[in-house]
């Protein structure tokens, strides 16, 4: 895989991590970024490689209402799904 569009998707993915969180508002966001921190070591962009992270956090600070950030997560990288690794990120947050 080219480093480059790898990089390319992982950027691709923090990002609409973070929008996704934005729309319920800044507070999720700065709940997420620092629970993901806190728990795992790591920041929105490591999601790409660590779904399940993101997924656990979501689940833990917003119990079932986790689905509407995945869902809007969803929606963004849709037509991404081609790339498996981006295809295996969704899969693992929709569990």
């Amino acid at each position: 895989m080219n480093v480059d569009s790898d990089h390319a998707r992982k950027a691709l993915v923090a990002f609409v991590i973070e929008r996704a969180l934005l729309k319920i508002g800044k507070s999720a966001l700065d709940q997420v970024s620092n629970r993901l921190y806190e728990e795992h070591r790591c920041y929105l962009g490591d999601c790409y490689e660590h779904p399940e992270y993101l997924s656990k956090v979501l689940k833990d600070l917003f119990g079932m209402s986790h689905t509407v950030t995945v869902e809007s997560i969803k929606n963004e990288l849709t037509e991404f799904t081609e790339h498996k690794p981006i295809e295996r990120f969704l899969k693992v947050i929709s569990e």
